[in-house]
């Protein structure tokens, strides 16, 4: 039996994780791993060359948010999904009961494809985790975009977002209402 030196264990933690992630695209790993390299090991930085690198992660894993499962919908695109006009979407997302970002530039609400099912109908379930996120002024947009979107190890190293998908809403539930605390 053969003792793995530090340079394995290294290499093999570096390797789960790029395979853990292998369905991202490769450029991004690549930049994300360079970034992490940097902060984490790079020579003494400044107050202000890290602040940088931290948003230039969070712009990145912003970006990542944006495309992740289809990308986002326009007000328009999402309410034309759900057979509704513009001002009743509007209308829900300020009622919590719909998911979206606004776009910096134009202050646009941009709507999560992934909320929506195959059939064009809010995802089951969405509705009533989003109600847990409600009056949790710590809970900004992304917060809640990324509570669906990564993985939680009390679901069995699952997301909310698939667990919802697979009709386990006892579990998102219990884990939101944690989340929100």
């Amino acid at each position: 039996m053969s003792v793995d030196t530090y340079e394995d264990i290294i290499l093999r933690d570096i390797s789960e994780t790029l395979y853990k992630h292998r369905n991202h695209d490769p450029a991004k790993l690549a930049k994300l791993v360079s970034v992490a390299f940097g902060s984490a090991i790079g020579p003494g930085k400044s107050h202000e060359e890290k602040r940088r690198l931290a948003l230039a992660r969070g712009s990145l894993m912003q970006q990542e948010l944006k495309e992740a499962e289809g990308g986002s919908l326009s007000s328009e695109e999402a309410a034309r999904l759900l057979g509704i006009s513009k001002t009743a979407i509007l209308k829900r997302l300020d009622k919590g009961k719909l998911l979206a970002w606004r776009e910096e530039r134009l202050k646009a609400a941009r709507f999560p494809v992934w909320q929506f099912d195959s059939d064009g109908k809010l995802l089951p379930g969405l509705r009533e985790v989003l109600e847990c996120f409600e009056n949790q002024s710590h809970l900004d947009d992304w917060a809640k975009v990324l509570f669906f979107l990564q993985n939680k190890s009390r679901l069995g190293d699952k997301r909310p977002l698939d667990l919802l998908r697979d009709g386990d809403l006892s579990a998102v539930l219990r884990e939101a209402e944690a989340y929100a605390e």
